[in-house]
């Protein structure tokens, strides 16, 4: 379903291509000169240009995360994010020439500032470690001295966005690169899911809570997406012959068990992100699911083909969207993840729709009986001018 959506190497070699010399966004400070004991005086962003070489220990952040607060939200959130496609690019993590962690700053400096954004574009992908154990493979859930060290880099980077008035949201979005597992049988899940998926949540509700990110999503990905996976829904898994009920019995399950494990360590907006397609009828009964006990809801909207079938795409979601929202006691909701996609168009006119796609998206949203309190658009992704001109208006009159 979602290729290359999450994993964001951030196709970050253009970037470095693209990146105008800011000295007012980043000082020019050359990494080799900064001295063994720096971290005693230095700046978030001044250890933020150095983590690919050095992540600091939780002692050496708490004189930042003592002080940390939460940002009040937006009224109305805006949030351009970077998704970008990483096949076929050069990783640039393996060029020492590289000055990764600079660009990337400067990347969300120009997203908020090109767009009009109210909140961080960074993510928990961008930040190292990018390797699996012993420099191998990833592999998910992260073992937790690598999850650890991702979680301290990413405290660096969200707090520097907090003091840029930046609002952040934690979300450890698996690569897509990287398959979950599909388990034959629940007494096989449960093991995975005590011993290394709780475990991982768990750290990230603590972390989550230490930097005082301003939400906090605690599965990686669209929970729908991943109760499928997980159980081998169309698989071959220990769901594939399941009934609807005996589904959604199972994720809720799951849902309450994580929910618990998070709210017992983080004290900030916890996030239900979803998403299926509804127009495919044997995905219908998601919309009996419930998610009271969360303080927030995120719809992720993926518009398809051209204008008149997105419109058509969104009334479906929308009703099936509210019905959700009803269910769990009319929690508010975010439009996230509004992003289109070339793969979706068919007849090869896909910069000829993308506009008109985005504002067809953006008008049902607009008047939705019901509409969201913010949404976040693949701004980053975007390929023609007139969709970035589009999201640019739309968000400067919000």
């Amino acid at each position: 379903m979602k290729k290359t959506f999450k994993f964001l190497l951030a196709g970050l070699v253009a970037l470095a291509l693209s990146c105008t010399e800011k000295e007012d966004i980043i000082p020019e400070i050359p990494v080799e000169d900064f001295p063994a004991n720096f971290y005693d005086t230095a700046s978030l962003t001044t250890i933020l240009r150095k983590i690919t070489d050095t992540i600091p220990s939780w002692e050496v952040l708490k004189r930042f995360t003592d002080k940390a607060e939460r940002l009040p939200l937006p009224s109305f959130e805006k949030r351009a994010l970077f998704w970008a496609d990483p096949d076929g690019k050069e990783n640039p993590f393996n060029d020492p020439q590289f000055d990764y962690m600079t660009n990337l700053m400067r990347h969300h400096a120009e997203l908020v500032e090109n767009f009009g954004a109210n909140e961080s574009s960074a993510l928990f992908t961008s930040v190292p470690p990018f390797d699996g154990p012993n420099g191998g493979e990833i592999v998910v859930p992260y073992p937790l001295d690598i999850l650890d060290a991702k979680l301290r880099a990413t405290t660096v980077l969200f707090l520097r966005e907090k003091e840029l008035g930046l609002p952040t949201i934690l979300v450890n979005f698996y690569p897509p690169f990287i398959d979950m597992p599909v388990f034959k049988t629940k007494a096989e899940f449960e093991i995975w899911f005590a011993d290394r998926y709780l475990p991982e949540k768990e750290a990230e509700a603590k972390a989550a809570e230490l930097m005082k990110a301003e939400k906090y999503i605690p599965w990686p990905i669209e929970f729908e997406l991943f109760i499928t996976q997980v159980g081998g829904i169309y698989d071959d898994g220990f769901l594939a012959g399941a009934t609807e009920d005996e589904i959604l019995i199972f994720a809720n399950e799951v849902k309450d068990r994580i929910l618990s494990t998070v709210k017992t360590h983080y004290r900030g907006i916890v996030v239900a992100h979803l998403y299926t397609n509804y127009q495919m009828t044997e995905r219908k009964f998601w919309n009996r699911m419930s998610y009271a006990g969360f303080d927030e809801l995120e719809f992720a909207i993926f518009p398809p083909f051209d204008a008149e079938t997105t419109n058509t795409y969104m009334d479906v979601q929308l009703e099936n969207y509210q019905k959700i929202i009803e269910n769990s006691g009319n929690l508010p909701w975010v439009a996230s993840e509004v992003s289109v996609f070339e793969w979706y168009v068919e007849d090869g006119k896909f910069e000829e729709y993308e506009k008109a796609m985005y504002e067809a998206t953006f008008n049902k949203l607009e008047n939705a009986s019901n509409p969201p309190r913010g949404i976040s658009a693949a701004a980053g992704y975007m390929k023609t001018e007139a969709a970035k001109q589009y999201l640019k208006e739309y968000f400067s009159r919000h």
